[in-house]
């Protein structure tokens, strides 16, 4: 008879911690500065295309359509990305379940934010690996270390088993 002695489950965070900040923000900074670089290369209106999206994408579809339904920055003064005044100032925390609409457009921005730069990418190695240097990173520590542990039980990401 065997047994198998599990892993206490990890506590949920309340706060970020200003390397985890750091890593996540400077992480997608430097992935989409390269991807804007690598299509500015070769036609600047893509370029300048690409952050426009990014930046709408990231307030319009993701500050509106994710962050509002976070608990951290209206109560725990906290937020992985944005300033949390941001979120906690100029909105309320929303009730309910985030819908499928809003978390197919969640998606299709980050989809869009990643993977529409890597024709791009391509032509410029030194700019993929700088991109996919910053990408990896992100991709190891959002799900492996902050979704285990997050209180935002709402977002599709939320990999937390203690609620």
């Amino acid at each position: 008879m065997s047994t198998s002695v599990s892993k206490p489950c990890p506590s949920l965070k309340e706060r970020f911690t200003w390397y985890e900040k750091l890593v996540a923000r400077a992480c997608l900074g430097v992935a989409v500065c390269a991807a804007a670089l690598a299509m500015y290369r070769e036609n600047a209106v893509m370029a300048l295309g690409y952050l426009v999206s990014v930046g709408l994408g990231g307030l319009l579809v993701v500050y509106d359509f994710l962050c509002v339904y976070c608990p951290y920055p209206f109560h725990y003064s906290d937020c992985l990305f944005y300033p949390y005044q941001l979120a906690a100032r100029f909105t309320r925390l929303r009730s309910g379940r985030i819908s499928g609409v809003r978390k197919a457009a969640i998606a299709v921005v980050f989809g869009g934010m990643f993977a529409l730069p890597q024709y791009w990418l391509w032509a410029n190695w030194d700019l993929f690996a700088l991109f996919w240097a910053a990408t990896l990173p992100l991709a190891v520590l959002i799900p492996r270390h902050l979704c285990r542990r997050c209180r935002h039980d709402r977002c599709p990401l939320n990999r937390a088993t203690v609620r």
